[in-house]
Order: structure tokens, then C-alpha cells, then sequence
């Protein structure tokens, strides 16, 4: 093994893709002990969190005081908590509300007013009967209208203003307020496990049809062979389409998806290994000892195809990691309950000519260094597994 490790090393550049991928698969095994919040619990996020920069605090939000005052003899004082309001008859239809706080108001809405009602430097919603203050900390002058009935009863929020805390988020947040490098962490998880557990499933049922397809030749070698030169010829991201839109999102039909695509090259490799192995001599030791077809294939034939089967499982995960991502995208992949990285991606494009840059460009960073980590690692195993290399 150290001398396995010594001869891998001898490639700076693997030796760093190795360390990276390593990094990639402990935040895929330590997600929720190493990202900072849980950015799928919607107690951890919030919307005041929306959109901000990397670097940025998190923002609290600030209390909202809410009373219900009368103008029915003209004036009218109402306490709540740390915020006082008043509403006084300045003249026959005109009222002057203020509101006295500790510390300086964030917004002013004034609800329950009539229709023709209105407020000086306040905006009206378009639905509702709720005015907002354009300036909160200004006392607001109401002019009631005709339409005013002998006992006018309105509700006043006031809202404190939002105030940074220590938390920061060091890569911002996407349109949800969701941390972007927790996101990130989660969605390392989710696409490192989709894209090891297809390609090792693809490995699996690959192997057992080229190995079938070695040992019993005839019809069975040209049946298995015909459909993975039919499966080849059909674009891997269209079956993908196709297999999802059949089967529905989740991460089983994903995992299946993955296996459909990726089982051909394991079967053409492991039966192109097997046919060379079955000319073996201990091939025939053992068939003449009449040991059983499944232990001859199981224990002798498939541990010399192994190294080449690795060698194309390394490969293949980084495959697919970009298959999931891609599907993820385009929408069909994985739930919106369980984002992966091209989830987070297809989150921040329609952001990516709006100077949001971080929401789609920081996860499109972290899935192609795991790609591409990947496949040099795999490029590694297969010049030292390749002989003619040997120096």
C-alpha cells in the first residue's frame, strides 16, 4: 500500500486532486457537523436574509409593535411595550399620529383606514387598505375624507429596524436567504453520494452482464452486446430525460437513470478482460475440478478484471456527478426538498446578469473542481494500472 501511495504521488498534480477529492467526500459523509447552519430547515433562514454578499452579517429582525387606536373624541393614546402612539384632531378631518420608541423605527403602516382616506408621504397598497410611512420617524398626517364614520377605529405597526449580528455569511446567501456555503456543503452530499452509489450500481450490473456475456457466448454474448452498442448510441443526458419523465423525480429514479446510462462500458470492459481470461490455464484447473460456473466467474475471472473496472468507476462518478447536475438543471433530477448542486446552479442563473454573481457561480465552482479532481484521479490509477506506461 505505501508503495501503491509513494507511486501515485509522484503526480503533484494527483497527489492534489486525491487531498481535494478526500475534502469533497468528508463534507459528503460530515455535512450537517461541518456546515455552519442547516439550510433546509426553515427555522435557519429567513427572507431579510435574501440576496446578500459574501461577507455579509446575518440580519435579525427587529420587533413589531402593534395597537389599535380611536379617534372618537378626538385624541387617542395607546402603549405597546417599548413604542407610545398617538392620534390627535388637528381639525375636522385631519388627524396627526406619532409614534415615540427607544430607539429609531424601521417602517410605519397604518391600516383600517376608508377609501377615501389618505396620508401625506405614505404609499398605499394596491389591494389592501394599508398605507406605509415613506418617512417612519416623521408624525403622519391623516386626512380622513367624508367618507369617515362618527367612530374611526385604526391599527398602527411599527417595526423596529433589522440589526446585523455576529454570524456572517462568508460566501452570501441565494434568494432565500439560505446560507450559500452551507447550501454548497448539503449539495457536495447529495451529488457525491447520487454520483458514487450509480457508479458503483452501474459497476455491479455491468459486470454481471459482460461476465454473462464471456462465459456463455452464442446469442447471449451478441444480445448483450447489440443493446449496449444500441444504448450507446442514444445520448446519455436523453436517457436521462426520458427515464425521469417515466419514472418521476427522487434520488432512486436518478440512481436508476445513472445505471442505465453508465452500465455499457463496465460490460464491454469486464467481458473484453473475461474473454482474454477464460483462455487461461487456471481457468481450466478450475473447470476441470468441476467447480460452478458462478464461483469460477465470482472468484477467478472477476478479480483480474477488477483493476480496469476501477480504474473506469472513478472515471464514471465524476460522470455521474455532471449527469445528476445536469438533470438537477434542467429541472427532472432531484426534488426541490433535496437540492444538489445543479439545483443550486439552475437557483442563481436567472440572478447571473443581475451583479448576483455568488448564487450561481460559487456552486458552479465547487462542482467543477469535484469533477475534475475526480477524473485526474482517474487518469492517475489508469497510467499507473496501464503496463506500457511502466517506466
Amino acid at each position: 500500500m505505501r508503495g501503491f501511495l509513494k507511486e501515485f504521488a509522484e503526480s503533484r498534480m494527483a497527489a492534489a486532486c486525491l487531498a481535494l477529492s478526500l475534502v469533497f467526500a468528508a463534507c459528503a459523509l460530515f455535512a450537517p457537523l461541518i456546515a455552519p447552519m442547516n439550510p433546509y430547515d426553515l427555522r435557519a433562514f429567513s427572507l431579510d436574509d435574501a440576496r446578500l454578499p459574501p461577507g455579509s452579517r446575518q440580519v435579525e429582525k427587529g420587533g413589531l409593535f402593534r395597537a389599535t387606536l380611536s379617534a372618537r373624541e378626538g385624541a387617542a393614546e395607546e402603549s405597546e411595550g417599548a413604542a407610545t402612539f398617538r392620534l390627535v384632531e388637528e381639525a375636522p378631518g385631519r388627524l396627526l399620529l406619532t409614534v415615540e420608541t427607544e430607539g429609531t423605527l424601521g417602517a410605519l403602516r397604518i391600516l383600517g383606514l376608508p377609501r377615501d382616506a389618505s396620508v401625506e408621504g405614505a404609499r398605499r397598497h394596491p389591494i389592501r387598505s394599508e398605507w406605509t410611512l415613506a418617512d417612519p420617524t416623521a408624525p403622519a398626517v391623516i386626512e380622513t375624507g367624508a367618507m369617515t364614520p362618527a367612530v374611526l377605529n385604526l391599527t398602527v405597526e411599527a417595526e423596529l429596524p433589522a440589526t446585523a449580528t455576529d454570524t456572517r455569511f462568508a460566501l452570501g446567501t441565494d434568494s432565500y436567504g439560505r446560507d450559500m456555503l452551507s447550501a454548497i456543503i448539503y449539495g457536495i452530499r447529495i451529488s457525491f453520494i447520487v454520483g458514487a452509489i450509480g457508479a458503483v450500481g452501474s459497476m455491479a450490473v455491468g459486470s454481471a452482464l459482460g461476465l454473462a456475456a464471456a462465459w456463455f457466448g452464442g446469442r447471449v454474448d451478441a444480445a448483450i452486446m447489440r443493446l449496449a452498442d444500441f444504448q450507446l448510441s442514444i445520448p446519455s443526458l436523453m436517457v436521462g430525460l426520458l427515464t425521469l419523465t417515466i419514472l418521476g423525480k427522487g434520488v432512486d429514479k436518478i440512481l436508476i437513470a445513472i445505471i442505465l446510462i453508465q452500465w455499457t462500458v463496465f460490460a464491454r470492459t469486464t467481458r473484453s478482460v473475461a474473454l482474454a481470461e477464460l483462455r487461461s490455464d487456471y481457468v481450466d484447473a478450475a473447470r476441470g475440478l468441476r467447480l460452478s460456473a458462478v464461483r469460477i466467474n465470482l472468484r477467478h475471472i472477476l478479480p483480474n478484471c477488477l483493476p480496469p473496472l476501477l480504474v473506469i468507476l472513478t472515471i464514471n462518478i465524476a460522470s455521474a456527478i455532471t449527469l445528476e447536475a445536469s438533470l438537477s438543471f434542467l429541472g427532472v433530477g432531484l426534488p426541490l426538498t433535496q437540492p444538489s448542486l445543479g439545483m443550486l446552479i439552475a437557483n442563481g442563473y436567472e440572478y447571473m446578469f443581475s451583479n448576483l454573481y455568488w448564487i450561481a457561480i460559487f456552486p458552479g465552482i465547487a462542482l467543477m473542481l469535484m469533477v475534475v479532481s475526480i477524473n485526474v484521479v482517474g487518469d492517475r490509477l489508469r497510467d499507473m494500472f496501464n503496463p506500457q506506461l511502466k517506466r
